[in-house]
């Protein structure tokens, strides 16, 4: 009898990792339930993560902790700021459209920040550039404000030097 090749040792370890973090996250979203329909489609999950890859994104494991609590006080902050705002009896807002130019060299690292600004206070992204092909222009992001008078280029421009420093493919933009 012939011992298993290193590479099918590798992708069967692979698939058993990949199954029981499904089965991780089947329990968490179902409660614990529907089991059966789990197991019934479990070797299709299998199958399409083997055929279609997707890239996970490296992270800067140090610099979690600290982008984790940035994250959470600047939600938290963002909250209130809408709350408040909205008790006001004149709403303090003076909308506009601002255009910031994306400095993050990954593509995919240019989407991550254009979701993660919705969190920041009074902020969303309403339209983007992303591009990391050479001869693209440079890659921007259309932000809608609810003020102008909030600093929040500083905002952006920290969140996204924090988000650098958490993506390991990303140089820090120190």
């Amino acid at each position: 009898m012939q011992p298993i090749s290193s590479p099918s040792v590798s992708r069967l370890q692979r698939l058993l990792c990949r199954a029981v973090l499904y089965g991780l996250l089947w329990g968490l979203l179902s409660s614990g339930e529907g089991w059966w329909f789990f197991a019934m489609i479990l070797p299709l999950l299998l199958w399409l993560s083997e055929r279609w890859p997707a890239p996970l994104l490296r992270l800067g494991w140090r610099h979690l902790p600290a982008f984790i609590g940035y994250f959470l006080v600047e939600m938290w902050r963002g909250g209130f700021d809408v709350a408040w705002r909205a008790l006001q009896p004149v709403p303090a807002i003076a909308p506009n459209w601002q255009r910031y130019p994306v400095r993050l060299q990954q593509t995919s690292s240019q989407r991550m920040l254009a979701c993660l600004i919705s969190l920041l206070p009074g902020t969303t992204v309403c339209r983007s550039c992303l591009s990391d092909e050479p001869g693209v222009e440079a890659a921007w992001l259309e932000l809608h404000l609810l003020t102008d008078s909030s600093d929040w280029q500083k905002s952006v421009a920290r969140l996204e030097q924090r988000l650098s420093q958490l993506l390991a493919a990303e140089r820090p933009l120190c």
